[in-house]
């Protein structure tokens, strides 16, 4: 996979839809004939976040992405899709210049081969812009196990349960996601990588 690496602090290479998942949000809700409260019971995700997303005025990070799928009952592959179809094949492709973009504070991800419905595992390109943990408003931490390489830079994973371990360009990890972890990049250039969760 090329990725395009431009200045420290500038975009991933192409143009990627930016990801939006607020029309999904309102349809998964209606379709449960749910309030807000009661999604932000299932989910336990605020009220005003679930808002603010429905209103693509925030962002959800992987983590909240995660909550909200298993919260209704479903893969976070389907808050990804456009169409409320089943799987489209077992294949699928994303351009270097193509993926859903969803940028937080501290990453810019792009979700990978997201066409694709009930997948078992879910690829995704970060660039990491944190550089200290006190960045992240709340630790990731969600059922699944995640394998991460570097593509570029320094990536540091700070962990509740291990001391944060460098890797650098070509060094990979496979790790469980149920304990709390965030990532930090190392350096004047934002680390780049490839991440597979399960689903």
């Amino acid at each position: 996979m090329n990725i395009d690496i431009k200045e420290p602090g500038g975009a991933l290479s192409g143009n990627p839809k930016v990801l939006e998942v607020g029309a999904k949000l309102q349809q998964l809700r209606r379709e449960r004939s749910w309030t807000l409260h009661e999604a932000s019971r299932a989910t336990g995700i605020s009220v005003s976040t679930l808002s603010k997303i429905e209103r693509e005025a925030l962002s959800p990070t992987v983590t909240t992405l995660s909550r909200i799928a298993t919260g209704f009952g479903i893969e976070a592959a389907t808050l990804l899709t456009d169409d409320s179809g089943g799987a489209t094949g077992r294949r699928s492709i994303t351009r270097s210049d193509d993926g859903k973009l969803s940028p937080t504070g501290t990453c810019d991800n792009v979700w990978l081969c997201s066409d694709l419905a009930q997948k078992k595992m879910a690829p995704i390109r970060t660039r990491v812009r944190a550089r200290d943990i006190s960045e992240y408003s709340e630790w990731a931490r969600y059922n699944a196990e995640v394998f991460v390489t570097v593509l570029s830079g320094t990536l540091v994973v700070h962990s509740d349960i291990y001391a944060p371990v460098v890797l650098n360009e070509g060094d990979s990890m496979y790790y469980d996601a149920n304990a709390g972890h965030v990532w930090t990049s190392e350096g004047e250039q934002d680390a780049v990588v490839l991440w597979v969760h399960t689903q």
